[in-house]
């Protein structure tokens, strides 16, 4: 049964990590989007003038790097539930 969850979650893993990392369909930029417009709308409540700061974890940079992140743990946890299938 943990085989069955390692394998899914690693194929899960693998596939979202290079959707996330390559910008597959543009996943990337409309997130970063919408992390943008949401600031500037939290901004115009509070009726602040200044620029809008969007911090690191919401920049492209950021994002892509936890997409190739998570392809070699998605492997990892594939090769793992190979490795408990055969023991």
């Amino acid at each position: 049964m943990i085989d069955i969850f390692f394998l899914l979650f690693g194929i899960v893993a693998v596939v979202s990590g290079v959707v996330i990392a390559f910008n597959v369909r543009g996943v990337v930029t409309r997130r970063v989007a919408r992390v943008h417009k949401k600031l500037e709308l939290i901004h115009q409540a509070n009726g602040r003038l200044e620029p809008v700061f969007v911090p690191f974890t919401g920049t492209a940079g950021y994002l892509r790097f936890l997409g190739a992140v998570m392809i070699p743990f998605g492997l990892i946890m594939i090769v793992a539930s190979i490795l408990i299938l055969n023991a």
